[in-house]
């Protein structure tokens, strides 16, 4: 049982500690080639919409008023079954750039991209969400690394604001210790994903995408890697998003997300191999470890629970102490009263029960009620 206690303590301490140091220790002295932005390639920016009609002139708006050429942008919006109406609103905005596609039944995101893609015709294309705002230059941002010939997508920066009206919503340190990872990841080598609202890659090695895939941002980039190109991550690329979520769904998102990983590596089996897989050691650490961890900790916590010893006795308190607080926080948060660190502990604890149904909803759920629509 001492065994099963280290073990698991190894495990969970090199997935949120051990991982990022050596991230850290292989990127402190590697400085970033610097790129001109003024490469400025025709683009295709593809917007996939669900009963969303009241945000689209914004977004339109807010994509065409950017710094890059006009004249080089081309919109494709794919409206997956809604039935708001969104074809009023382009009717209404009356611009050549854009290409509505609308059909009845709602299909997934992942039918709508497949659907827009067929359409596109630039080299390279956008992907972006109808809830986010790009910065003026974002595009710019993208574009100038498609100048390295090796470079397959890039990923631009998700900057989430908190709503100041929803004191439950706030983004928290996670997201920005997530960030961190991939851009230590992409100094590296590469990113193993990309962020799937701000993104831009190249159209010829964008593969089909399965009509049932949860995760479109990691199974594009994945197929990249596996033909040897890289995902970049750039930081100046700026979109933004309130953090306007509930807790509930937040919870849901996250059980989604690490459900798409049991299922990417279901349609993706190289990834488990050493010799096949490039970033063999990222996907490792930085996805399979996110997965073992919510095991780990449940076993640290029965261990030192049985464990005789001190020692065992001091950690077993100290989990009982972090539990509860993470409890209290959540249940005083309804109440608008906010304890110190409590995002950071609602979080973790939220992330790892998320795993804990991901694997549960992946086996037993079908992928139609689990992708949320748009």
């Amino acid at each position: 049982m001492e065994v099963l206690f280290l073990i698991c303590t190894i495990g969970f301490v090199y997935t949120f500690f051990g991982y990022p140091f050596i991230l850290f220790y292989l990127t402190r002295n590697k400085k970033k080639n610097a790129i001109s932005p003024e490469h400025s390639p025709e683009i295709t920016i593809i917007l996939c919409i669900y009963n969303s009609a009241h945000l689209l002139k914004a977004r339109i708006n807010n994509l065409l008023a950017c710094s890059y050429p006009p004249d080089k942008i081309k919109v494709i919006i794919v409206s997956d079954g809604s039935t708001d109406f969104p074809n009023t609103v382009v009717d209404q905005l009356n611009r050549k750039e854009i290409t509505f596609i609308h059909y009845p039944e709602n299909q997934g995101k992942s039918f709508a991209l497949e659907l827009a893609l067929k359409k596109a015709k630039t080299d390279l294309v956008v992907f972006a969400d109808i809830r986010q705002s790009f910065e003026f230059d974002a595009l710019h941002h993208l574009a100038k690394h498609f100048i390295v010939p090796d470079v397959g997508a890039v990923s631009g920066n998700l900057v989430i604001r908190e709503d100041e009206s929803n004191k439950a919503s706030e983004p928290g340190l996670y997201w920005k210790y997530e960030k961190w990872i991939r851009e230590k990841e992409s100094d590296i080598n590469s990113m193993l994903g990309v962020t799937g609202a701000i993104y831009m890659a190249r159209r010829k090695l964008i593969p089909k995408i399965p009509a049932d895939t949860l995760l479109d941002d990691m199974y594009i980039p994945l197929s990249m890697i596996k033909k040897g190109y890289k995902i970049k991550f750039e930081s100046d690329a700026i979109a933004y998003d309130i953090s306007s979520q509930s807790p509930e769904e937040e919870f849901h998102r996250k059980v989604r997300t690490l459900a798409g990983n049991f299922q990417l590596v279901a349609q993706m089996p190289w990834l488990l191999s050493i010799t096949k897989n490039p970033l063999f050691f990222q996907f490792f650490s930085h996805k399979i470890m996110r997965l073992i961890v919510p095991y780990c900790l449940l076993f640290i916590f029965l261990t030192s629970y049985l464990l005789d010893g001190e020692n065992y006795s001091a950690i077993f308190i100290l989990q009982v102490c972090f539990y509860t607080y993470s409890s209290l926080s959540f249940i005083l948060l309804k109440k608008d009263i906010k304890l110190p660190a409590a995002s950071a502990s609602i979080s973790f604890c939220s992330l790892h029960i998320a795993s804990f149904l991901a694997g549960w909803k992946y086996l037993f759920f079908s992928p139609e009620k689990l992708w949320k629509k748009h």
